[in-house]
């Protein structure tokens, strides 16, 4: 099992932010466990994560690989290691998109402490779940992903001090309930029984609902807010199409709400021991909040 390494989420922003050049953190938004850790700092216990790996998203979608082709060579120019897991090398002419690896680069004097990989903000018209584009480095190619509800959670990103933005948890959230109205049932090969894909993501977004309920007894409110701005904005003709395809990733995971809690306590519910019944609730409850959505 990969050692992990536990980090203040504020700590863990500086060191990421002082290695991105001035120039290009407005195009930089931070997913993942990480913007996580820093929106519920103010809970106990979720200021810090066990992490390995810190998900940079690159934004417009328009300018993602000309942003990522720039950071990623001025990282290996400074020193950062790419990472090739399961065996996938560095990309060639004749390499076909789907088979370039990821971008992931390591920071010098970190060892393999840490790492950062690198996605691109989805474009408005992106239909399938994954598409890859090729991006260009002195050492050779590699790929650059895009999910295509990503724009729905880097909407709205916070700013933060360390001059990166962090995606807020009720987008996110709305994200992975989207990206799942059509279940992903790839086996995730690195988690325990091999479980499938929605089961994590869908049962991410319950986290984040049950933690933003722990943070503040007006989330519902805030999270609606946010959820009908994003949408509004971003989809401004499928308000409904939107409602129900969220309610349908949320069914998703209905029938494997003890699988999607046992990965969460070992992800971000992990330092609060969230019952298997409150979880079967916080679920329960974010239905009620997607039938408000559309009022």
């Amino acid at each position: 099992m990969n050692r992990t390494l536990e980090l203040d989420a504020a700590t863990l922003l500086s060191r990421v932010a002082e290695r991105v050049p001035p120039t290009l953190r407005a195009n930089v938004v931070v997913i993942g466990s990480i913007a996580t850790a820093w929106a519920f700092r103010d809970v106990s216990g979720t200021h810090s994560v066990a992490t390995k790996d810190i998900d940079l998203l690159l934004r417009p979608a328009i300018d993602a690989v000309a942003t990522a082709e720039t950071l990623g060579q001025e990282l290996l120019d400074d020193g950062w290691q790419p990472r090739f897991p399961n065996g996938i090398e560095r990309g060639a002419a004749d390499t076909p998109d789907d088979r370039l690896p990821a971008l992931r680069l390591s920071p010098p004097g970190d060892g393999d402490d840490w790492f950062v990989e690198l996605l691109a903000e989805s474009s408005g018209d992106q239909a399938t779940r994954k598409h890859w584009r090729r991006v260009e480095t002195g050492i050779g190619l590699f790929g650059l992903p895009s999910f295509r509800y990503m724009r729905v959670a880097v909407h709205g990103a916070e700013e933060t001090e360390f001059g990166l933005r962090v995606a807020r948890p009720a987008r996110m959230a709305l994200a992975h309930l989207l990206e799942h109205a059509d279940p992903d049932t790839t086996p995730i090969s690195n988690l325990p029984g091999t479980p499938p894909r929605f089961t994590k993501d869908v049962g991410r977004a319950i986290s984040l609902w049950w933690l933003a309920r722990e943070q503040s007894p007006l989330a519902g409110k805030h999270w609606l807010a946010e959820w009908r701005e994003t949408l509004a904005s971003l989809y401004p003709d499928s308000a409904t199409g939107m409602k129900a395809a969220a309610r349908n990733g949320l069914d998703s995971v209905a029938n494997y709400l003890r699988e999607a809690h046992a990965i969460a306590l070992n992800g971000v519910l992990a330092p609060h021991g969230t019952t298997l019944d409150a979880y079967r609730r916080a679920h329960a409850s974010l239905f009620e909040l997607i039938d408000f959505l559309g009022e």
